[in-house]
């Protein structure tokens, strides 16, 4: 059995979860009033089915709609759902490092309120981080063996290649996927990146790999199943796109390095038999200054 073709169902998820001890799941929330509720039922109805220990944690962005009533409503009947918010919108970055800080899981992810990569594909992170020695693990729409079941409308995907582009010049070269809104990490990783993230926007996972580099930590590249939401809440304008540019410069001239291009690749089976086929590669960054 194979963990990237069947999701590592069977003994072997629960087996992973139960490794993992405490998991936090934190779901940045932005006006999801009306998302929140799948998200919520499909984490912790995922999670209790496999026996696991789990809080989730909703951070609330600010909303100016009734984010914080719904989860207030579930917490009445969950105790594993913990509510933050934010008095003021601050951006995805701000309310992953307010979760990420205020976590009590000892394996820590983030993922987003819309599910486009759900929550069943979690064993697929795990793995690397309790089999293989990695630091971290995020999920990649991008590398070999990665399956894009509905895609973005034409416009969002020449604005995100373009976004790829960009970020491959300026900061990250040596990843397929920086950008997917799923992302795992061991307890000691997230406490030594996350307050020191000085990006509140979406770049926030550009800082968090230059980050991680830089302290040193493994990092693994796992293909993921993502579906788009054609509800998303990402609008694109002249305004943002010039912001994003902005950011992305701001960085550039902080950091003063990109993240090479240069990569060593690891690959596991789910039993550990020895290697896989390519498609199920992983691959591990490091930053030399």
């Amino acid at each position: 059995m194979d963990l990237h073709e069947s999701n590592g169902s069977g003994w072997m998820i629960r087996e992973l979860l139960h490794d993992a001890g405490a998991l936090t799941v934190i779901v940045p929330a932005f006006n999801e009033e009306r998302r929140l509720p799948r998200a919520i039922h499909d984490i912790a109805g995922f999670l209790r089915s496999q026996d696991a220990e789990f809080e989730i944690i909703v951070v609330d962005d600010g909303s100016r709609d009734g984010t914080a009533d719904t989860v207030a409503a579930f917490q009445a009947q969950d105790d594993h759902l913990r509510l933050m918010r934010l008095p003021q919108n601050q951006g995805k970055g701000a309310a992953v490092k307010a979760g990420m800080v205020g976590a009590r899981g000892d394996v820590l992810l983030f993922t987003d309120a819309d599910q486009s990569t759900s929550i069943d594909q979690l064993p697929r992170l795990l793995f690397p981080l309790l089999r293989s020695g990695f630091d971290i693990a995020i999920g990649s729409r991008a590398a070999k063996g990665a399956r894009i079941v509905t895609g973005q409308v034409w416009y969002r995907q020449k604005l995100g290649k373009t976004f790829g582009v960009l970020a491959k010049l300026l900061l990250v070269r040596g990843y397929a996927d920086s950008q997917c809104g799923f992302k795992c990490f061991r307890r000691e990783a997230a406490l030594a990146i996350f307050p020191y993230l000085t990006s509140n926007t979406a770049l926030f996972d550009m800082e968090v790999l230059l980050l991680a580099a830089r302290r040193g930590f493994r990092v693994a590249e796992v293909p993921v199943v993502w579906r788009h939401d054609p509800d998303s809440r990402l609008v694109y304008d002249l305004r943002k796109a010039l912001a994003i540019v902005r950011e992305l410069l701001r960085l550039r001239r902080e950091w003063k390095v990109v993240l090479p291009a240069r990569a060593d690749v690891s690959a596991w089976s789910l039993n550990g038999s020895g290697p896989v086929d390519e498609h199920r590669v992983c691959q591990e960054h490091h930053l030399t200054r």
